[in-house]
């Protein structure tokens, strides 16, 4: 459904030009979860407000393409889109639920009063009976009750205008939604019922997900397949089980080794040293090689590209390390995934 070929995003200023997405391709299918994750300063916002085509000056989509394909098999560039095809395009075809309700949602209209803006906007063929019903019913999707559409957004609890939101998102059907954090800064409880909501919505309606977090255990949860941003661009995609299970990038591993696991034998938290790289002065070769543990010599000169490990085709693993380069110098090159490497990640020593 959504195709993304080279996307860079870039922001300008007077120190020159930062780029926040460098180089960044994947693939949406119809009914799949992909979920987008890594820390904080890593690109994933960015990434949301380029595909929904929400960026402002002094961001610009320098390079790469966009492309959406609808349920009929038609195919458009969305960078290409002018403003009324953009305007048609959003809410319609693709919907976003932003990472903030309480400042995402206006603070002077009530929540039915939102809802209906939407619909107004995009149905204006509706009477306005037929909207009110359609609000009743988008609240009630979302485990609203009716009366509460004539609230104010700082009238309803954390979890109840995150649902809002996700109401705003499907008021017309949308064929893809994009999420950014959707249950920052909620509880665990809410949290959960937002995650199963959104889940229960999916299977019934059919939509696709981009859904955006530095939460790691709600992805494996949630997602069809994984990819993990580093430094502006992904650098392991996989499918989620296979994530779980066996994280090839050293990046995938440190933040798996920052989440306590609920059963099993207990085990130390490790974590991941440093911070992530100003994008003002990245560093030279891979991005990552500065913080890795199994970092060598190349690693400082060599920027590694996504190799494919395993069988090629849909739901393959790819992590961008040199380990896995054909012709990769040093330790562990090759794809070697022996077990004294393993080990030596976990302890944190440089090969």
């Amino acid at each position: 459904m959504l195709d993304v070929r080279g996307l860079c995003v870039e922001y300008g200023g007077d120190g020159g030009r930062v780029r926040a997405v460098d180089d960044v391709s994947f693939t949406l299918r119809r009914g799949e979860v992909l979920g987008i994750a890594g820390e904080s300063g890593s690109g994933k916002s960015t990434l949301a407000y380029a595909i929904t085509r929400l960026h402002k000056p002094p961001a610009e989509m320098s390079r790469g393409e966009i492309r959406y394909t609808s349920p009929d098999g038609t195919s458009v560039d969305v960078l290409s889109m002018a403003d009324g095809e953009l305007r048609a395009f959003r809410w319609e075809e693709l919907s976003i639920v932003f990472q903030s309700a309480m400042h995402a949602l206006n603070p002077i209209m009530r929540i039915g009063e939102q809802i209906e803006d939407v619909l107004a906007a995009h149905r204006p063929h509706m009477t306005r009976q037929e909207r009110a019903a359609r609000i009743v019913e988008l609240l009630g999707v979302v485990g609203i009750p009716a009366d509460r559409a004539s609230a104010y957004p700082h009238e309803l609890s954390g979890g109840m205008r995150q649902r809002a939101m996700i109401a705003i998102g499907l008021a017309l059907d949308p064929e893809i939604i994009v999420m950014d954090e959707p249950t920052t800064a909620l509880d665990v409880v809410i949290q959960r019922q937002i995650i199963e909501k959104i889940m229960e919505l999916k299977d019934t309606l059919g939509f696709s997900v981009v859904f955006i977090t530095h939460d790691l255990s709600l992805l494996i949860e949630l997602s069809d397949t994984i990819a993990v941003m580093y430094g502006g661009r992904i650098v392991e995609t996989a499918a989620a089980d296979d994530f779980y299970r066996q994280p090839r990038h050293p990046y995938s591993r440190g933040l798996l080794a920052s989440f306590p696991t609920l059963g099993g034998p207990k085990r130390e938290l490790t974590g991941i040293t440093g911070s992530p790289p100003d994008l003002r002065r990245m560093p030279s070769g891979c991005a990552f090689h500065p913080r890795c543990p199994v970092a060598f010599e190349d690693c400082s000169v060599r920027a590694p590209v996504l190799y494919d490990i395993g069988q090629p085709g849909r739901g393959a693993t790819r992590a961008a390390c040199l380990r896995y380069a054909d012709a990769g110098p040093g330790p562990g090159a090759a794809g070697d995934d022996t077990e004294d490497s393993e080990d030596r990640f976990a302890m944190g020593e440089k090969q």
